[in-house]
């Protein structure tokens, strides 16, 4: 009796959706693609892809490979060029170079909003899409059911649903699935500036990663987050990342004044981040946020037909620059096993097994992202610190 031919449900259209599918795709293997967003989220970041970028290259077809550049803040920043600036972390209080990483490979920074607009061409993807469970057939196929009434069967289900993953909820129970709150203050919002303050801060900062830690026991990055015309400064978009230990109620109510406390802090910081403090509008909007992380458990994949990867696998903060890079990491691993099964050279389970081990092994990042987030407020310590010992390479490399 022939072999059934594999069909992939792949939930979640975000960076690890993405390559995933077009892996499959590439190999000729039937998948679909579904989303819960039906319109962008006005959430937006930046990714930083340094050791995994080979292994995206590979999972793309060529013309895709041919506008990552389109993917990035800066379409016009060579890999080249971001390679040589490396990931910069400065000394906050002088503003003094501490580190300066590089890799190999090559560095590039990419958006998330325009890499799941121009990544997602050619794909068969679904918007509108919230899954609300899964049910498993007698026939060793898997269902996701959505939210709308409808309903995709096939013979697996990967979930690259995000740090608050569905799919993770429906393998695990809850207490199991529930993400971990570090105790940290976290603000994470964008700003425009005048076109001189913009054009002085694009010559200041790093172009991919700008990071510092401060003595006040405080962390904060400065990022660019789009150029929209790159004649025009004042249509460019940074974004900033700030953290510190919650230290009073109004940090651990997390209370709107966000500006206010964030100015409370800046005291004492070295350039650029005092000035572009100091610079901000007093109307920019700065979201309620929460960092948190999740370690992965091992879990049931119900005899090879459900798992997890990306931030549904193992979220966890951005403080060594590794998640983006972890979750193409798993989508190569997962198209890998998936082209074995396919082939008749593993069971669907022995793929799974096999891909689960791995991806249950990556997770190790996540306790040394937490540790590395704990090195940032810990300025007296931080050469000692995950970054200095193993820079932007993987666990265990």
């Amino acid at each position: 009796m022939a072999r059934k031919p594999l069909h992939v449900i792949v939930v979640g259209a975000g960076l690890a959706g993405i390559a995933i599918a077009h892996g499959l795709k590439k190999h000729n293997i039937s998948y679909v693609l579904f989303d819960r967003e039906t319109t962008p989220r006005d959430r937006n970041w930046g990714i930083t892809l340094s050791w995994a970028l080979p292994l995206l290259e590979s999972l793309l077809p060529a013309e895709l490979v041919s506008q990552l550049h389109l993917c990035q803040p800066d379409t016009s920043l060579s890999v080249a060029a971001a390679s040589e600036q490396g990931v910069l972390v400065r000394d906050g209080l002088t503003g003094a170079v501490k580190i300066r990483m590089k890799y190999p490979s090559g560095v590039r920074r990419m958006q998330i909003q325009k890499t799941k607009r121009v990544l997602s061409a050619g794909l068969n993807v679904h918007y509108g899409k919230k899954l609300e469970s899964l049910s498993y057939g007698d026939d060793g196929s898997v269902t996701a059911h959505f939210a709308d009434g409808t309903s995709e069967t096939g013979s697996v289900v990967i979930g690259a649903d995000g740090g608050a993953s569905k799919v993770r909820r429906c393998l695990l129970n809850e207490e199991d699935a529930a993400q971990e709150v570090l105790p940290y203050a976290f603000m994470n919002f964008s700003f425009s500036l005048p076109a001189d303050k913009a054009r002085w801060l694009d010559a200041e900062m790093n172009p991919s990663v700008d990071v510092a830690p401060h003595p006040k026991g405080m962390y904060m990055g400065l990022f660019l987050l789009d150029k929209p015309d790159l004649d025009r400064p004042e249509t460019w978009v940074f974004y900033v990342l700030v953290t510190w230990p919650i230290a009073s109620k109004e940090d651990e109510e997390n209370t709107d004044n966000r500006l206010e406390r964030l100015r409370a802090h800046i005291d004492g910081w070295a350039d650029p981040y005092k000035s572009v403090v100091d610079w901000l509008p007093d109307d920019v909007v700065i979201g309620a946020d929460q960092l948190r992380i999740w370690h992965p458990k091992k879990w049931d994949n119900r005899g090879g037909r459900a798992t997890l990867a990306g931030d549904a696998a193992h979220s966890m903060t951005f403080h060594r620059g590794q998640g983006g890079n972890l979750a193409i990491k798993d989508a190569y691993e997962f198209v890998q096993q998936m082209v074995e099964a396919e082939e008749g050279k593993k069971s669907l389970k022995e793929a799974l097994d096999s891909y689960d081990e791995g991806v249950v092994a990556r997770g190790q990042e996540v306790e040394i992202s937490k540790q590395q987030a704990a090195a940032f407020h810990d300025y007296d310590n931080f050469d000692n610190s995950p970054v200095f010992k193993m820079g932007i390479k993987p666990a265990g490399s």
